[in-house]
C-alpha cells in the first residue's frame, strides 16, 4: 500500500505540473515499464516454484488453471466492464479534447484529478 501510495503521489505531481514534462519523459517511463515487465517474467521463471508461499511458477496446469475468468458472487464480464470501460474512456476523453480548451496546461490535470476522484 505504501508503494501504491507513492506511485499515486509521484503521478499527481506529473498531472498538476503539465503535460509538457510527461510528455518529455515518456522514453523514460517506457523504459521503466518495459524494465517492470520483463523484472516479473524472469523472476517468475527464474524463481524455483514454493508451493507453501503459493508460486507454483511456470506450467501448463498453472496456465489452464488461469487461462479462463474467474468472477465472484455471480458478477460476468459485462458487468465487470461496465464499470471499468467508462472509467478509462472518461479520462481519456477529457485528455482528447484539450485543443477546445482555453488553458490545456492547466485543464487537463485538473480534469484528470477530478475524474478519477469522482469515478474511485
Amino acid at each position: 500500500r505504501v508503494y501504491g501510495i507513492m506511485v499515486v503521489t509521484v503521478l499527481l505531481i506529473m498531472a498538476y505540473i503539465g503535460t509538457g514534462w510527461v510528455i518529455k519523459l515518456q522514453i523514460g517511463l517506457l523504459a521503466l515499464l518495459v524494465g517492470s515487465i520483463l523484472s516479473v517474467l524472469i523472476g517468475s521463471i527464474a524463481t524455483p516454484p514454493n508451493e507453501d508461499k503459493g508460486f507454483v511458477g511456470p506450467g501448463g496446469s498453472t496456465l489452464s488453471d488461469n487461462i479462463g475468468p474467474d468472477f465472484r458472487d455471480g458478477f460476468d464480464f459485462f458487468q465487470v466492464f461496465a464499470v471499468f470501460f467508462p472509467a478509462v474512456t472518461g479520462i481519456m476523453a477529457g485528455a482528447n479534447i484539450s485543443g477546445d480548451l482555453i488553458n490545456p496546461s492547466e485543464n487537463i490535470p485538473k480534469g484528470t484529478l477530478w475524474a478519477i476522484l469522482v469515478s474511485t
